[in-house]
Parts: C-alpha cells; sequence; structure tokens
C-alpha cells in the first residue's frame, strides 16, 4: 500500500507510519503550487493520500481508494468530481470538540454575568458596580444546541452541570444523550429557538445549514435571549443578526465564525451592544496537531487491516 502525504507534518509522525507495515510506503511531497510534477507523478499509483486534491490530481490518480482531509470542516475540499467519485473521504470530526464547546461555554458564561458591559467599565476606568448589569442564573435557563454532535454533546454535558434545561436538534443523530432533555430533528429549529435562552450553533456547513438563520428565525427567538455561533459562519446572515441585535430582537451574541472572514474593520457588527467577537480561534489548542496525528495514524492501521476508516464523510453533505 501506498499512502502519499501533501500535509505538513512531522518527520517523526512519518516515521511512526512506516512502522506500522513493511507493506506500506509512505510518501511525503511538499505542497508546492509551483511545481506540482513531483506531486502528481507519485499520486499516479497512490491507495491513500492525507492532506490536498484537485481536479488535476484526481484525474490521474489510478488507484486512490482513501483519502484523511486534515480538516473537519469539508464544504471547500469537496468538488463535485471527487463528490462523484468512489474515493472513500474521512474528515478530522472528533479532534476539536472539548476546547470549541470551552469556547462556547465561555461566551455564555461571559454574556450570563454580562461581562461585556463590565468590560466597557474597565475600559473606562469606570466603577459602576450596580450600573443595570443584567445577571442570570443558569439553573434557571433553557440551552438550544443545533447539532449535537461531538462538539454539540459537549455543551451540552456543560449546561447540564450548571442546571440547564438542554434541547437540541441535528439531522443524524436520534439517540438522545442523558444530559438532553429534548432532541428532534431540524425541522422543529423554530421550536427549539422560541423556547431557548441560549441558542449554541455546533452545527457544520452543509448546502442545508447555510443561511440557516436569518432574520425570520432571530425574530422567533425570545427577546431577551442570546445566540452564540462556533460552527461555521455562513449559517448565521450577518446582515439579519445586525439588524436583530440593533433593534432589540434579541439580547446579544458571540461569535467565533463569520459569514464574511475576516470580519471588515468597518462592518457594523463590531460596534453591536453587548456582543463578543473572537477571529475563528475556538479551535486553536495545544493537543490539536497530536490528537490530528492519532487520528491519521488510526485510521491508516484500520485501512491496512481493510476497514473502514473512522470519520468517513457523506461527501455529498460535506461532513
Amino acid at each position: 500500500m501506498k499512502l502519499l502525504i501533501n500535509e505538513e507534518i512531522d518527520s517523526q509522525y512519518i516515521e511512526e507510519l512506516r512502522s506500522l507495515s513493511t507493506d506500506l510506503s509512505v510518501v511525503f511531497i511538499p505542497n508546492d503550487h509551483d511545481n506540482r510534477d513531483p506531486f502528481l507523478k507519485e499520486i499516479t499509483d497512490a491507495d491513500a493520500l492525507y492532506g490536498w486534491i484537485d481536479t488535476e490530481s484526481l484525474q490521474v490518480a489510478k488507484s486512490l481508494k482513501w483519502i484523511q482531509a486534515p480538516l473537519a470542516g469539508l464544504e471547500n475540499y469537496c468538488f463535485r468530481e471527487l463528490i462523484d467519485s468512489p474515493i472513500t473521504v474521512s474528515n478530522m470530526r472528533g479532534i476539536y470538540s472539548d476546547h470549541l464547546a470551552d469556547h462556547a461555554f465561555g461566551f455564555l458564561l461571559a454574556l450570563a454575568r454580562d461581562l461585556p458591559k463590565l468590560m466597557q467599565h474597565q475600559a473606562e476606568c469606570c466603577w459602576a458596580p450596580h450600573d443595570n448589569l443584567q445577571m442570570l442564573h443558569l439553573g434557571d435557563l433553557t440551552l438550544g444546541i443545533i447539532g449535537l454532535g461531538g462538539i454539540g454533546y459537549e455543551v451540552a454535558r456543560r449546561g447540564a452541570v450548571c442546571g440547564m434545561k438542554i434541547l437540541a436538534i441535528d439531522p443524524r443523530r436520534t439517540d438522545k444523550p442523558e444530559e438532553v432533555d429534548q432532541l428532534w430533528p431540524t425541522s422543529e429549529l423554530d421550536t427549539l429557538l422560541a423556547e431557548s435562552d441560549f441558542v449554541v450553533i455546533c452545527a457544520p456547513q452543509t448546502p442545508e445549514t447555510t443561511g440557516m438563520i436569518g432574520l425570520s428565525q432571530l425574530e422567533t427567538m425570545k427577546s431577551s435571549a442570546y445566540l452564540i455561533n462556533v460552527g461555521r459562519g455562513v449559517i448565521v446572515q450577518l446582515e439579519a443578526l445586525v439588524d436583530a441585535l440593533n433593534n432589540q430582537r434579541i439580547a446579544g451574541a458571540a461569535l467565533d465564525v463569520y459569514e464574511t472572514e475576516p470580519l471588515p474593520e468597518n462592518h457594523p457588527l463590531w460596534k453591536c451592544p453587548n456582543v463578543i467577537l473572537t477571529p475563528h480561534v475556538a479551535g486553536v489548542d495545544p493537543h490539536t496537531l497530536a490528537r490530528r496525528f492519532k487520528l491519521l495514524k488510526s485510521n491508516v492501521q484500520r485501512f491496512l487491516n481493510g476497514e473502514q476508516p473512522d470519520n468517513v464523510v457523506d461527501k455529498t453533505q460535506w461532513f
């Protein structure tokens, strides 16, 4: 079996892969857009690929059966020819779940304790401990989660520890974890929005989720509710969100991902009150590289054994 790698990887990891089997040939070709000939030559007879592929390389890949993508969200990875091919694609789903959930729940706690207002007071050197602060008790509140995959479940666990009522929707999952009070199909989105005090988006980008949250959905939420997005930016229509915030249709928002990235410096969202913005950093963690390799190594071993890799994606849905 020949495994071709064009994603950056530590040389130590390459040797670990080679040690899996004497039948495994591992070839590393750096991703060089100016000189693609070495990669195109090697992919011709490769059985598996870790890294990136395009239409040109797919056309010459005569033996390719499996691709391990280095990403979790594949909305910019699964092009039509790859979708139509018989090649199995797996992703990095699951390796970011805990730290993305930490980021989302950090947003939630900050909004519940009115930290945006208090941080503004700090910036103004203003001591105003009772200046119309809106402090919330989590045990009184309902947490709605859009997408109950690995990230969504970790958010649910954190909310349950705080005594929150947990609602969730998911297009695939039907087994309700004990931490979750109600698990519905995505057709119940409006019900979740209407009943939740915090709505946390943990869904991937798919043809169905793109633009899912617009003005109609924001108007369905409570005027006292908050929207948090650590999933994909294009799920939330930013113009509609700004309108909802400026007209107090919702109480506030916290975003790590955006419909347009980077968020333009003149975008009105920067000036909206009771909003927390972070620059797509929720997935940053000191353990990410090690976790990515652990999954790659496990899937290479499974492929060698003739087994299905973990995290096989539905290429038409990009996850």
